[in-house]
């Protein structure tokens, strides 16, 4: 369950290597590029995440995901061909974990995730704040240094089965972060929040970076969500 977020630079760091005659892999992200992650049918891929999560597909039909740990989820593909979006909140930080799932990937059992500190602080606070940086400051509701803050109620899309209503703008020069609400127009179904079917482009705030969202299904038990965008020159 995700949201087609239009982003450039996917690539990351794949280190391969040799764990108890189980090849793995060691993926340093960056915060801003795509997880890539890949699978193959009959096989399993363990994913392990630096702190617990909560998981949302893209085509969950086409794959077959369950937890090992509150750590480690076990992805198994459906199909021969997948190629989909995968997106992770982790519950500690708040931080949001775009990731791509293929099997045209060399495949690989084990892939270990790492998130490298920041230094100096630098990317956590003013023009050098970081997407993922910003959606969980949004999340938190903690306003960074060099951001304001303006309420609104302006309709950003209304297109079945989504509505959504932004509520507040953080903006600072060269970014700026939205906090809206989602709500289904067919309330009385199950709707899922997927972030690749939700395009919102605001060319004035520039490119659409990132989206989040604080629950990822809506239906006749959860009305609505907030949900989080980030914008950026």
């Amino acid at each position: 369950m995700m949201l087609k977020v239009s982003r450039g630079g996917v690539a990351s760091v794949l280190a391969a290597a040799m764990l108890g005659g189980v090849q793995a892999a060691d993926l340093d992200w960056d915060g801003t590029s795509y997880l890539r992650v890949p699978v193959k049918l009959g096989s399993d891929t363990r994913l392990v995440m630096p702190e617990p999560f909560d998981d949302a597909w893209e085509h969950d039909e086409e794959i077959s995901a369950s937890l090992l740990d509150a750590h480690t989820l076990i992805i198994r593909p459906r199909t021969a061909k997948v190629e989909q979006r995968l997106t992770l909140r982790g519950r500690n930080s708040g931080m949001l974990y775009l990731v791509r799932v293929s099997s045209a990937l060399p495949y690989t059992p084990l892939i270990t995730v790492h998130v490298p500190s920041p230094r100096g602080g630098a990317s956590e606070s003013g023009n050098g704040l970081s997407v993922t940086a910003l959606l969980r400051a949004m999340m938190l509701g903690a306003i960074p240094p060099g951001f304001r803050v303006e309420k609104t109620s302006r309709v950003l899309l209304d297109q079945a089965p989504y509505r959504v209503v932004a509520e507040r703008l953080w903006q600072s020069f060269g970014q700026t972060g939205v906090i809206a609400r989602v709500t289904s127009t067919l309330p009385q179904r199950t709707v899922p929040i997927v972030p690749a079917n939700i395009q919102i482009q605001i060319p004035q705030l520039g490119a659409l970076r990132a989206m989040a969202a604080d629950d990822y299904e809506l239906g006749p038990n959860q009305a609505s969500s907030r949900l989080y965008i980030v914008y950026g020159h």
